[in-house]
């Protein structure tokens, strides 16, 4: 406690926009993985804790934060709040590279461990120390120093989350839901089990449901009396604001929309002001602490997020958080990998962190919202001319940026927007500072190789596994610490071109492949009107209006149905069938655009050229592109040197990717399923 008064004694002493990190109270610190050594970086120690904060509420640092003057005070006028941290380090802080990689966990939880390096177990942020063996060692060679910080509040108190005041503040909330989320028989709907707000009281008699055969209809009301709020659960004690009741069961195609009246407000996006703040920490060191007293750890601070966490550093961008202390940028770069153009419902009340944007039911969000491109167009509609780094440029904060799309980012994350006007008309430029690399054939979920070859149980064909985008995440990491701390620039942008490679899906000219269904379109995306103080409070107006629908571009394909216009890593360069970004899984879904999510498919060339013969399959077998497993091999090796060359592999994965590729051809040559012989293949 006396180190905690002394602390923010500290901080009470300077100007408090520039040291919004109050303490750090340090839990554990124990080796990494036992003590092990990794070359000449040596071991590593993991550090965890917990971040205590403070702010405030009429600082310029809090002036982006929605509902951040509701919020209460301490008794210095200031807003607190806390949440958990992680830290990897060299034990020598000389020996590693003085660069500290922060990564956005994505709904607590880490997305390194499969990509970046690879844990027999996997890496939980509450347990970090818990870890005794690496699978895949290579980024612990590198020498950089990680870390994690607590961001999304609402987790679960065992989960890696944030700790947040509620504002005593309420207004209209939605939550959307279909039969198949409703339990038991299609009657009950867990509002607090879902994800969604808990209703300011029980009578609500101005709460509408609605149903819906498209995301865009304005949906037919459910009467009143046909349904209630309740407990989800027989159990007295069970809060009857947190879930509804039908009389009658759902139809099982069912889909809703409820729009009530939401408990008191959490004040979610101090998310955005802890990473800001948490990173500021490390780098500029304004507030001693144990995590910070090394000089050589965070000379440069980069910012890395998957997915979500992609989606989260594009908000972070797009409402000024990487403007600091002093007007100083917090994040030198950053890898935002497979966000695609979306954002996400991270700062406004009843923000929903969790909601993906419409390829994932999450339908009409604050997730995938103008602008989407590095500099400034109009909005489909003709109005404005914003850009996704009009804050950052202002303060010229603007970081050198790596988007990392998979071929998921065009197909289910509207990432055509990143490259063309609103209308899909015409080409924009990226930033001068901002790089595109769009890894062909790869799915936004990955999984771990060889597993092409398992079906999904509920999926029409099975799994894309194409790791591409994961064995070359070591390689991207080097090429952005090279271009922001040596100034040697990285690879040029890989991408398809609009107009030539980047194209209507219904002119993909997708090989004519006896047994596969392909997709006309994308997920449909449209234009929101959020309400008028979204703006300026972050209040969305619900129901929220729907407009215009923006035309979203897809890549092209060779004659194999596999992708032209980006990078194809080893798999993709050699392959072994025909990757997709689609899937189907839930027929009575497709009205709303849903393709399988995230998954992707795998559509394996016959083995031989009687197999391929036999099946109608226009494709080559492996027999005639490879001959055996030499020629594969022979093939795969000379993909990986070449991936080396052009900095999208680095030199010491070699030999692991090229045994990785080897077990592929092995399990290739073990799997029965090929056209019109797999069950489930739809017709």
């Amino acid at each position: 406690m006396l180190k905690r008064i002394a602390l923010l004694a500290c901080v009470l002493a300077l100007p408090l926009a520039h040291a919004e990190v109050l303490s750090v109270d340090i839990t554990s610190r124990q080796p990494w993985v036992g003590g092990k050594a990794f070359g000449q970086v040596g071991a590593y120690e993991v550090l965890h804790g917990t971040v205590h904060y403070a702010i405030d509420p009429h600082s310029a640092s809090a002036r982006d934060v929605a509902d951040i003057r509701h919020a209460p005070l301490d008794a210095h006028g200031l807003v607190e709040y806390s949440g958990p941290f992680v830290i990897i380090r060299p034990v020598d802080a000389a020996r590693g590279n003085h660069t500290t990689l922060v990564e956005v966990a994505n709904r607590g939880r880490t997305e390194m461990d499969g990509l970046f390096f690879e844990t027999e177990d996997g890496l939980d942020l509450m347990s970090p120390d818990s870890i005794k063996t690496l699978t895949d060692p290579t980024f612990f060679k590198l020498g950089y120093s990680l870390a994690w910080v607590g961001w999304q509040a609402r987790l679960g108190p065992h989960e890696f989350g944030l700790d947040v005041p509620i504002a005593h503040v309420h207004s209209a909330v939605r939550a959307t839901f279909a039969a198949d989320d409703m339990a038991p028989g299609h009657r009950v709907f867990d509002l607090a089990a879902n994800d969604f707000y808990c209703a300011h009281d029980a009578k609500q008699p101005k709460a509408v449901l609605r149903m819906h055969t498209r995301f865009d209809d304005a949906g037919a009301v459910v009467p009143r009396d046909a349904w209630r709020f309740a407990a989800a659960t027989s159990d007295q004690k069970a809060d009857a604001r947190c879930a509804i009741v039908m009389n009658e069961p759902a139809a099982t195609d069912a889909y809703f929309s409820l729009v009530y009246e939401g408990e008191d407000a959490p004040v979610m996006g101090l998310g955005e002001a802890a990473f800001r703040d948490f990173a500021a920490h490390l780098k500029f060191r304004a507030v001693p602490s144990e995590i910070n007293r090394r000089p050589g750890d965070a000379v440069a601070v980069f910012a890395y997020g998957y997915s979500q966490g992609g989606r989260f550093l594009r908000d972070f961008l797009y409402r000024g958080f990487n403007t600091g202390p002093g007007g100083r940028r917090v994040f030198d770069g950053m890898l935002v990998t497979t966000a695609g153009a979306g954002r996400g419902s991270f700062n406004h009340r009843y923000a929903l962190p969790g909601e993906a944007g419409n390829s994932v039911m999450s339908n009409l969000r604050a997730v995938d919202l103008y602008p989407f491109a590095d500099v400034p167009t109009p909005d489909i509609d003709g109005k404005g001319h914003a850009s996704l780094l009009d804050r950052a440029r202002h303060d010229h904060t603007v970081p050198k940026i790596m988007y990392i799309i998979s071929s998921s980012e065009y197909w289910a994350r509207n990432a055509s927007l990143l490259q063309t006007t609103t209308d899909g008309k015409q080409p924009v430029a990226l930033d001068p500072d901002s790089r595109l690399y769009f890894f062909a054939e790869v799915p936004h979920a990955p999984r771990m190789a060889g597993a092409f070859t398992m079906a999904g149980k509920e999926a029409a064909y099975p799994y894309n596994a194409n790791t591409d985008l994961a064995d070359g995440m070591d390689a991207q990491l080097e090429n952005l610490r090279a271009w922001v701390v040596d100034g040697m620039a990285p690879p040029p942008t890989i991408a398809p071109t609009p107009g030539s490679t980047l194209v209507d899906a219904r002119d993909i000219k997708f090989p004519a492949i006896p047994g596969i269904r392909v997709p006309t379109s994308p997920p449909p995306l449209w234009q929101l009107d959020l309400g008028r103080a979204y703006a300026s409070e972050g209040i969305i107006s619900e129901p929220v209006r729907v407009g215009r629908r923006y035309p979203l571009l897809v890549p092209a394909v060779d004659s194999d149905g596999n992708e032209l216009g980006g990078w194809r890593g080893p798999m993709s360069s050699v392959p072994l069938g025909t990757f997709t970004a689609w899937n189907w899984k839930s027929p009575k879904l497709a009205r709303f655009g849903y393709i399988s999510g995230l998954n992707g498919a795998f559509i394996p060339f016959a083995r031989t050229r009687a197999e391929r013969l036999a099946a109608n399959d226009p494709r080559p077998s492996l027999e005639e592109r490879y001959g055996n497993r030499a020629g594969f091999m022979k093939a795969a090796a000379a993909a990986i040197d070449r991936a080396i060359e052009k900095r999208f592999l680095l030199a010491i994965q070699r030999e692991d990717i090229l045994a990785k590729m080897g077990r592929n051809w092995d399990e290739a040559m073990r799997f029965d399923w090929y056209l019109g012989k797999r069950e489930g293949t739809t017709k």
